[in-house]
């Protein structure tokens, strides 16, 4: 379980965006769009923001990063893409 005051802290560390915790599976969530490829904010005309990525037009996804022993585990690589 993740303290109170850590979830008004965090943000996504890809898009900046809010994350919603989930006690259920231990996980926080971004719901933002994110390539599918390396994690990275996607743009509305459905491109990575990654010069090196060669993400294009496929659905976005959403990240999610799992809490252990108490720690978010907020590293992109390792965050698990979700369908939004």
């Amino acid at each position: 379980m993740v303290s109170k005051e850590l979830l008004e802290i965090l943000i996504c560390p890809s898009c900046h965006g809010e994350l919603e915790y989930d006690a259920t599976i231990d996980a926080l969530t971004c719901r933002g769009p994110h390539c599918p490829i390396c994690g990275m904010p996607a743009g509305a005309e459905g491109r990575c923001s990654n010069g090196d990525c060669s993400w294009k037009g496929e659905v976005p996804v959403g990240l999610r990063y799992r809490v252990e022993e108490n720690i978010p585990v907020m590293l992109i690589d390792e965050a698990e893409r979700i369908q939004m």
